[in-house]
């Protein structure tokens, strides 16, 4: 009998024993993915050319006469017994505000008038001769038209006597009133002319925007350690308000365009399509973004947050645990953990989160990482005291991946890169980058991909040669 009551508690001990030697392993979360390639977010590049107003108030002077007005009859506009002769005087003077040319023409005048005077039923004739000085105002507004051309449209804008002539006999005032709006009419027809051929042939936006539409197909290489490129592919181009910028007139445009970084593979130069038909722009705007798409494999994931957790035994109480291997995948959007684990408690257990950018730090990090349901409803009828917190709390510390050691480098060139960069052709690249920021996170089957998006502003510019010479 002793040793039947004997057996009984062997048989008995090695059942607990085997219980608790039992390893538990929950069905695992189904892997899926949805993938789709991640476009790049739109971004606005302006292109400019400037048209120094110096040297157009050159070519203006140079291309006016000395000799502007003159009238040497008293018959001529309907009889009014006027001669007049008006000569340029000093420069012409341009200035800029905003969209309007507003241009001064200085005069020096000499006035000669008819009198007539009836003694007797006799007329009676003498002749006055008087001097001026008068500043001629026109404003002449820019536009572009669709087919790239200038165009402009002048209005008088009032004048101002520098020397009225003062010249007074038996009564008779010279009518300094009638000779300005007779040299403003003159000069609006003729003078507002030659500013239009003037502008017309010293520029050609057309050509400057076509070199800059075709320069931006150009792969770009960014400077330091890393095989980076910067590429963009442009695909509409909208008109900038016309602005003074720094003495000059700038031409601008607003060009939409995917742009993107890349890493270990230099792309090939595009085919560069025509300049497309300019676009009415609604609203202006100069964000501007470089797309880099980069990515964190699975097995790196897997190391380095096994690293963190392996060396430790994690006490829960009277109990303890060692996470013995890890494997992450993906699961319906979420990043899955699959973990081993051994020790009050033995098996597989699966738990799944929300993976998301840290922008602070550039690394992969997961968000509400939970126990799966059917890894909780096994393992609490075994190890209920399991499940306070502490194991998700050390799996979500310990995913703290960096997506991409040269990411801080390639930012710093990048910074570097856009100031001032010279690119041919007269033109010039200036950018700035203000912030970087993630706008998908994508689980693939081999990775968890991010689009990396720095944000900025960019122009490309030419400030030589915008005048023919």
């Amino acid at each position: 009998m002793k040793n039947i009551s004997s057996s009984i508690v062997l048989l008995l001990m090695a059942a607990l024993f085997a219980a608790g030697c039992k390893s538990l392993e929950p069905q695992k979360p189904a892997e899926s993915y949805k993938y789709a390639p991640v476009k790049p977010q739109t971004s606005v590049v302006s292109l400019y050319a400037d048209l120094e107003l110096a040297k157009l108030s050159a070519i203006v002077n140079s291309n006016t006469d000395s000799v502007l007005y003159e009238d040497n009859s008293f018959a001529d506009n309907d009889n009014d017994n006027l001669m007049l002769k008006a000569w340029k005087n000093g420069q012409v003077k341009l200035s800029l505000k905003e969209d309007v040319l507003s241009w001064e023409m200085p005069l020096r005048i000499e006035i000669k008038k008819a009198v007539f005077l009836l003694s007797f039923n006799h007329p009676f004739g003498d002749i006055l001769e008087a001097k001026g000085e008068i500043t001629l105002k026109f404003k002449t507004k820019l536009s572009v038209n669709r087919d790239w051309s200038i165009q402009t449209t002048t209005t008088s804008d009032d004048y101002d006597w520098t020397m009225k002539p003062t010249v007074k006999i038996a009564g008779v005032t010279i009518p300094v009133t009638y000779i300005a709006n007779l040299l403003l009419k003159v000069n609006l027809g003729s003078y507002s002319q030659k500013i239009d051929q003037t502008i017309a042939s010293s520029f050609d936006f057309r050509k400057y925007a076509e070199k800059g539409w075709k320069m931006m197909f150009e792969p770009l290489k960014i400077p330091g350690g890393y095989n980076a490129w910067l590429t963009s592919t442009p695909y509409s181009v909208s008109l900038l308000p016309i602005r003074g910028v720094n003495g000059n007139i700038r031409f601008g445009l607003m060009i939409q365009a995917d742009v993107e970084c890349q890493l270990d593979n230099q792309p090939q130069t595009g085919k560069a399509s025509t300049l497309p038909v300019m676009q009415s722009l609604e609203q202006p705007s100069d964000t501007f973004r470089i797309n880099l798409l980069t990515d964190v494999p699975y097995p790196t994931i897997e190391r380095l947050t096994f690293e963190e957790v392996r060396d430790s035994s994690y006490a829960f109480g009277s109990k303890h645990l060692t996470f013995e291997s890890m494997h992450i995948y993906g699961s319906n959007g979420q990043l899955a953990v699959e973990t081993k684990v051994k020790g009050s408690i033995k098996g597989t257990m699966y738990l799944t989160g929300t993976p998301y950018f840290n922008a602070v730090d550039t690394t992969l990090r997961v968000k509400n990482l939970k126990f799966d349901l059917k890894t909780k409803n096994l393992w609490l009828k075994s190890a209920k005291w399991m499940f306070n917190g502490k194991v998700e709390r050390t799996i979500t510390k310990a995913i703290a991946i960096p997506f991409n050691s040269n990411i801080r480098e390639i930012e710093k060139h990048l910074t570097s890169y856009l100031n001032h960069r010279q690119l041919g052709y007269g033109f010039e690249l200036n950018g700035k980058l203000t912030k970087i920021t993630v706008s998908d996170l994508t689980l693939t089957p081999q990775s968890v991909k991010a689009n990396l998006v720095f944000s900025g502003k960019m122009s490309i510019g030419i400030e030589e040669a915008a005048l023919k010479k």
